[in-house]
């Protein structure tokens, strides 16, 4: 079998059983620890997807790596690329952005964290995901900023992530008559992500709350989200049912719970 080859920006790496050199920016996802010294960091590269690192001595004090490889860190990583084997070696690693003012936002950093745990679980393995990377870093970027609308950005984040994952949800169309949309939908269905007008939902009561209704035409419209958590739970409820969610997320229910120490949201 021939050599295939594979250009990664400026990087050349072979497929054929022999490691390579790898440098390219890094999304933290997740971080746990692998012994007393050490810890094993899941992350989303720019160049090739999800990749498990082995970080050795990650925790001592005089660690190089100390800040650049905390979740949710944006970093320069330069690694040793092996195919045959999950955990790959991390040579270099330079901090970007530690997200300071995302830290501080408990709220913010909630969803930010149901975003990552999204990533980690579902998206594919083992293949580039240049786009999620770019939306998940643009996303978590507007959380650190300051001057960022933050009632649009997870629930901008869910539409996107179901348009890159093929479950294109039609926020402008009812899906009973086909005719486009001049206010909020008079119903939503989740499970099947219909929209219903109020000429075709007549005098039927609708399902979903009027808040989650405002708050999809709202984001349709680039407009600020009054009640974002409803519009959050009826898209995160519309991918549960499209992925099926066989994998918990967990950090939902923090999200749920820190959701209930914030009046408005």
């Amino acid at each position: 079998m021939g050599i295939r080859l594979y250009r990664l920006s400026s990087f050349v790496y072979q497929r054929s059983g022999l490691s390579s050199m790898i440098k390219t920016r890094a999304i933290v996802l997740h971080r746990f620890p692998y012994s007393d010294s050490s810890f094993i960091v899941k992350a989303l590269t720019e160049e090739c997807g999800i990749v498990s690192f082995i970080v050795k001595g990650g925790k001592k004090k005089e660690s190089p790596f100390r800040g650049a490889l905390d979740p949710l860190a944006l970093s320069e990583v330069v690694f040793r690329q092996n195919p045959n084997t999950e955990l790959q070696f991390i040579k270099e690693a330079t901090l970007l952005d530690w997200r300071k003012n995302l830290r501080n936002d408990l709220l913010c950093l909630s969803k930010a964290q149901v975003m990552t745990e999204m990533i980690l679980r579902y998206a594919p393995q083992g293949v580039p995901l240049q786009e999620e990377f770019a939306r998940l870093e643009q996303a978590i970027s507007e959380f650190d900023d300051g001057t960022s609308d933050k009632s649009r950005i997870f629930a901008q984040w869910l539409l996107d992530t179901c348009d890159m994952w093929g479950y294109n949800l039609d926020l402008t169309t009812c899906s009973r008559c086909g005719r486009t949309l001049d206010k909020p939908a008079a119903d939503f269905f989740p499970e099947t992500g219909a929209f219903v007008c109020h000429a075709c939902l007549g005098v039927d009561t609708p399902r979903a709350r009027t808040e989650t209704l405002n708050g999809l035409w709202a984001l349709l419209n680039g407009e600020k989200i009054e009640h974002p958590e409803f519009t959050e739970n009826a898209l995160l409820t519309y991918l549960r049912h499209h992925i099926g969610f066989l994998k918990e997320i967990h950090s939902i229910k923090f999200l749920n719970e820190t959701r209930k120490l914030f009046d408005y949201h």
